[in-house]
């Protein structure tokens, strides 16, 4: 039976946020704010550092009311949550604790009025406190106003700012606050904020299906909490096949294929997976974090790291999975403040593809040599533009048998550039490459890969000296060495 709530119990995240420091899920962070309360000391700025998810702002507003709470006007404790102090933070309606987004409030004049509303007493409370949000998005100048403000803070202000990229923060800045810093969450205390959940709403969820949704959501408590959200609507005792089914409707295979097409380059393919995701329901933000993690794990199964890569994945060099990543989770934090997720990552695809030369919108090649070729009209030599050779060229380097290091080396530095009467021209900058590439020890596996990677048989031939028909994109010394050595 399909379980209904109304509107208000819906976003399970806002109603489960950790209201005292005894429900905070991340353990070293409890630890540091119970050092607060224990030592009966406030500083007058904290920052609190970590990605996204982590329980900063939640743990910001206890904070606010562990300072303000009308049962703590002799000794710092746990705030009661009942006292009209706590109410009024509970329900964001208090004037005096100030919730500041810096990603829209970043410029100095903002922080001007901020300064000039500090010299104002509390209206009620005994602390001001200025909750910022982002604080790294701040301009030069909003910063050295806040440095102002920090070097001498009125007695009655506490500021907390919160930020998910440290670097960013001006180190005069951060000398002046007491950093507490929030991280992922492991499996277990995201289990333990899963089970606070499903209790308070007295619903059956097995420990199989609170495990598996544990990993899908890297570390987030407020993805996490999202996706109980959604097994609560199917009814109770879901089991984990159901799960995987309608709640994430096969997105592991889904993601798997999308991975693939990037790497493949292929915008066209890339583009029409990620409609489809979006048609069958799919939350992109979940969609571009699994993808993430699987090439992680890609990743770091090539460095020995982790035991077995994904499944369904094919092999790119490093250089390639790397980048994508970045890619990836450049478009991933912007979706939350986008109105429209699906273009930016439609734009991300295309910008990808772009970048990489890839050819977005040529005709679809065969995988693999044994796929039958009726006629030079399915296949022919016209069909495969430049762009297209680069991403086939970079295809067939990330298939290769990674014992075949100096052949690795010598093609890294190789380029196609046309494909004339059933033979592959390809360019490389020295005779002795040319030499090394024409040796017999190379050359029959090298036509090998290429007609498993090109989908027929082609001889190859090579061209010392750059061709006028293929624009390379400038590449340094260190760029070189990574896809020789690293890839």
């Amino acid at each position: 039976m399909i379980r209904w709530y109304i509107l208000e119990n819906m976003n399970l995240y806002l109603k489960y946020r950790p209201k005292t420091i005894a429900e905070l899920d991340l353990v070293r962070v409890r630890e540091a704010m119970q050092r607060i309360v224990a030592s009966n000391k406030i500083a007058h700025a904290y920052l609190f550092t970590g990605p996204r998810g982590a329980g900063k702002t939640s743990s910001a507003r206890i904070l606010a009311r562990v300072v303000n709470c009308e049962n703590n006007s002799d000794k710092l404790a746990e705030p009661c949550n009942e006292c009209s102090t706590c109410r009024e933070i509970l329900s964001g309606s208090a004037v005096d604790v100030i919730e500041i987004d810096a990603a829209s409030n970043r410029g100095i004049d903002d922080m001007r009025e901020l300064k000039e509303k500090m010299r104002l007493a509390p209206s009620s409370f005994r602390y001001k406190v200025y909750i910022i949000d982002e604080v790294h998005m701040l301009t030069t100048e909003a910063f050295n106003a806040l440095l102002k403000t920090l070097e001498e803070p009125p007695l009655h202000t506490l500021f907390v700012l919160c930020t998910t990229e440290l670097h960013k923060v001006p180190e005069t800045i951060v000398s002046r606050c007491v950093q507490i810093g929030f991280y992922k969450a492991s499996a277990d205390e995201l289990e333990r904020s899963l089970q606070r959940v499903v209790a308070a709403e007295g619903v059956m969820i097995s420990q199989e299906v609170l495990g598996y949704l544990v990993t899908q959501v890297d570390g987030s408590f407020r993805d996490a909490v999202k996706l109980v959200e959604q097994v609560i609507a199917l009814g109770d005792n879901v089991d984990l096949a159901r799960v995987e089914s309608v709640v994430f409707r096969g997105s592991r295979t889904k993601v798997v294929e999308w991975i693939n097409s990037m790497l493949d380059y292929d915008t066209k393919k890339s583009l029409e997976l990620v409609r489809e995701a979006v048609a069958q329901g799919f939350d992109l933000s979940y969609f571009l974090v699994s993808a993430m993690q699987s090439l992680r794990l890609s990743l770091l199964s090539y460095y020995k790291v982790e035991e077995e890569p994904p499944s369904g994945i094919a092999q790119v060099p490093v250089s390639v999975g790397v980048s994508l990543i970045k890619k990836i989770d450049e478009t991933a934090r912007q979706l939350t403040n986008s109105t429209m997720p699906e273009l930016l990552v439609e734009v991300m695809i295309v910008e990808w593809g772009e970048s990489e030369g890839s050819s977005s919108f040529s005709s679809p090649l065969p995988s693999s040599s044994s796929e039958k070729l009726e006629s030079d009209s399915i296949v022919s030599d016209k069909t495969i533009e430049a762009a297209s050779l680069r991403g086939l060229w970079r295809k067939m380097l990330a298939t290769m048998d990674k014992s075949q290091y100096s052949l690795e080396a010598l093609l890294a530095n190789a380029s196609p550039l046309k494909i004339e009467e059933k033979r592959l021209i390809v360019s490389v900058a020295y005779d002795f490459h040319k030499t090394q590439l024409e040796s017999s020890r190379f050359a029959k596996y090298v036509e090998k890969m290429v007609a498993k990677t090109f989908g027929m048989p082609l001889a190859v031939s090579y061209q010392v000296g750059k061709s006028d028909t293929i624009q390379e994109p400038e590449r340094d010394i260190i760029s070189e060495a990574e896809e020789i050595f690293v890839s």
